[in-house]
């Protein structure tokens, strides 16, 4: 071991990796953060899209299934967003069955995301053969608007922007 006073050992460990320094650290901190605010606002109507056709699926699916009780239970079943059994906020809807008189499948409303509203030309109703009064619901919040559509048939629609 001629000139060299450090074990093999240390020599080694001292030429190979080091750690990484407070200011790498805080650098790479930065460029985060820089990141991140520069992502959020993009993908905000990312999200705003997938809340309104997440709604609006939704509410097809809860129409399909008013339908099937309604042939399943033989009992008339409705959809409604206004003059409804039960109060129904904004952006909410009721699920109703008619028993004598109508009253709330469930007891409560089933609400929508906050940013997304929902409007109906009338209250779809389906009888116990499974046709419907005719309803067209309007969904639409600040990125666009879906349109669920109901057919005398009892045939459910989920169009983005209106249905033809």
């Amino acid at each position: 071991m001629a000139g060299s006073s450090r074990p093999k050992d240390a020599q080694t460990q001292s030429s190979g990796r080091r750690g990484a320094t407070v200011v790498e650290l805080i650098t790479l901190v930065v460029l985060l953060a820089i990141l991140v605010a520069i992502a959020i606002p993009n993908m905000s109507p990312v999200v705003l899209n997938y809340r309104l056709r997440g709604a609006a699926w939704q509410l097809g699916g809860d129409l399909r299934l008013a339908r099937q009780r309604a042939v399943t239970l033989r009992k008339r079943f409705r959809v409604c967003v206004s003059s409804c059994a039960i109060t129904v906020p904004t952006g909410a809807y009721s699920v109703e069955r008619e028993d004598g008189s109508f009253v709330s499948e469930t007891g409560t409303t089933i609400k929508l995301p906050q940013d997304v509203t929902v409007s109906a030309t009338a209250t779809a109703t389906f009888s116990i053969s499974g046709a419907a009064s005719g309803s067209t619901f309007t969904l639409t919040n600040i990125i666009g608007t879906y349109e669920v559509k109901v057919g005398s048939t009892g045939e459910v629609r989920v169009c983005q922007g209106t249905c033809s």
